[in-house]
């Protein structure tokens, strides 16, 4: 049996125990774990069905040769032009899977379901519940092969922030930053990872003005002595991805930055120390909060320390004040505390780390201190 039959039969242990006849699945993320597939769906929805005896995807009929990968056992596929045989609705198709289902209590990931399903498609007369937290809960302990992937995946992003660096210097836009390392992994990964699915992700906001802002693409920006630079790198392989985000410095930086680049070093340490079985999340948030209210710096930390990551760039258990989640073996986490300081810029770095039965393990290593990071 491999994992996705193992996964399916786990949640059809669920489904059962919660009278579930029928569960309607249809983040892309979800379907990939559950079932190997996954395709970009623009406008045209793809939903995995999932009953006591049978799974099946209902897809677009461009879809469909692709659609054969996905262990799944049927392909309701709908068409965009006229056919004998079938329907060239997508409702239409979902509608006549579910009316076909006996019972009236369905399933749906509730957080990614359109509201279309319910208006226009599921019974009014039917029960819903939500799939969509029980599937989010099997992804956060990862198996053995989720985890080489990530490992894998980790190996080539610090290879990538080194390549990116190294270009890092007055006159170069932030454009061509990211460029560097992404060319990298583009050609370096298939000659060890042929016909894999790489996905990668590069910010480098630069400046005062832009590094404040964490979650910003990168621009035609030019570097400039004395800038402060957040290099953000994310690297997927055949769909499991890892981080390593690093604040560097064009330059000698005052001593305003140094303070704010040492604090949230220290922030982040304390953090990842903290990471490890049996510890509440929400706690290792905690230990990084109080250091940056220690230091003056509690209206300049704006976000969680942390997030989960695997199949999403990302996804839960999250490290933040209100989670009361208790830390698992195997759970796989960045740690990225930051601090964002008008006029003087931000500092955030993040590390990928998989819990290990004593505390945790680094998958990312790329040099965290001050001097190592000036450039």
């Amino acid at each position: 049996m491999n994992n996705y039959h193992k996964r399916i039969n786990e949640l059809r242990s669920y489904m059962l125990e919660k009278s579930i006849s029928l569960s309607i699945v249809t983040d892309p993320d979800h379907q990939y774990f559950l079932t190997g597939f996954k395709a970009f769906t623009y406008s045209r929805p793809i939903t995995l069905l999932i009953d006591e005896k049978r799974t099946q995807f209902i897809i677009p009929s461009l879809e469909e040769n692709h659609a054969h990968k996905a262990v799944v056992d049927d392909l309701q596929v709908y068409f965009e032009y006229e056919v004998d045989k079938g329907s060239n609705s997508y409702f239409t198709t979902l509608k006549n899977a579910i009316e076909s289902v006996s019972s009236q209590t369905l399933a749906l990931d509730i957080d990614s379901a359109p509201i279309t399903l319910t208006q226009y498609v599921i019974p009014q007369s039917a029960t819903i519940k939500d799939i969509g937290q029980r599937i989010v809960e099997m992804r956060y302990i990862k198996e053995d092969e989720e985890i080489e992937h990530i490992r894998e995946a980790s190996r080539w992003i610090n290879q990538a922030m080194q390549v990116s660096l190294q270009y890092s210097k007055p006159g170069v836009s932030e454009l061509e930053i990211d460029d560097q390392g992404n060319s990298f992994l583009y050609s370096e990964i298939p000659k060890t990872h042929p016909n894999s699915t790489i996905q990668i992700i590069g910010m480098s906001p630069s400046g005062t003005e832009r590094s404040v802002m964490p979650h910003v693409f990168s621009n035609s920006r030019k570097l400039q002595k004395g800038d402060v630079m957040i290099h953000t790198r994310q690297v997927g392989i055949d769909g499991y991805r890892t981080e390593l985000e690093r604040t560097i410095f064009i330059g000698e930086p005052t001593n305003k930055q140094k303070k704010a680049f040492n604090t949230m070093v220290e922030a982040q340490s304390a953090a990842i120390e903290a990471l490890k079985p049996g510890v509440r999340a929400g706690d290792i948030d905690d230990i990084a909060r109080n250091i940056f209210i220690r230091e003056g710096y509690k209206d300049y930390a704006v976000h969680r320390t942390g997030h989960g990551i695997g199949l999403s760039p990302h996804e839960e258990p999250y490290i933040r004040f209100d989670n009361d989640l208790i830390i698992q073996e195997r759970m796989v986490f960045t740690i990225e505390p930051g601090i964002y300081i008008p006029n003087v810029g931000g500092f955030r770095h993040s590390d990928t780390l998989v819990v290990s039965r004593y505390g945790c393990e680094w998958l990312t290593d790329y040099p965290r201190d001050l001097e190592s990071l000036i450039l």
